[in-house]
């Protein structure tokens, strides 16, 4: 089996900006376990374990699928948590494209017949910063929120969705690219 999930990552220079305002966020001294350069990504779909005689199906579909959705431009926005302020558990940077919501419809359309259910809650694009692992010091950490929250952390040019094989660690999830899939 192979836990997978479906994603795309921003350019590098949106990587450098995502980790210059993960280190001012750190310096809030709030407690949160910060995601690593490599590991910064917006899931798209994630699919769960995946049996690797069902692989060649999937990747045909998406493979034949999104040759119809062409590339597109995003930008990162704006900074949140989720699920509320009052219980913070994800640092989130938002991601803005008209682009964004044809492509999870698309790859939903694939993998439904194939007998992936469609994602539990609405599509609301972002990329993790971190997760917070206790309630210490999150009430600096929302109040830099508060301040810098809607600024633009820059746009990227999207032209591929990566597959993914996550492996959980004790040190935090390593993510392996397994194939990509040219938009367009």
């Amino acid at each position: 089996m192979i836990r997978a999930f479906l994603a795309i990552r921003p350019s590098d220079a949106v990587v450098e900006s995502l980790l210059e305002v993960q280190s001012a966020l750190g310096e809030t001294g709030a407690d949160v376990r910060w995601v690593s350069r490599d590991t910064l990504h917006l899931t798209l779909h994630f699919l769960g374990d995946v049996r690797e005689a069902e692989m060649p199906e999937i990747e045909r579909g998406l493979r034949e699928s999104l040759v119809d959705v062409p590339p597109f431009e995003v930008e990162c926005r704006g900074l949140g948590v989720f699920p509320n302020q009052k219980r913070p558990r994800v640092v989130w940077v938002g991601l803005d494209g008209a682009g964004l919501t044809r492509l999870a419809e698309t790859i939903e359309t694939v993998l439904s017949p194939l007998g992936f259910p469609p994602e539990e809650h609405e599509f609301a694009p972002h990329i993790t910063l971190g997760r917070v692992r206790s309630a210490r010091g999150t009430e600096n950490l929302l109040r830099f929120l508060k301040t810098g929250g809607d600024r633009s952390f820059g746009s990227s040019s999207i032209g591929e969705v990566t597959l993914y094989r996550s492996q959980l660690r004790p040190e935090g999830s390593v993510y392996t690219p397994l194939v990509s899939f040219p938009l367009g």
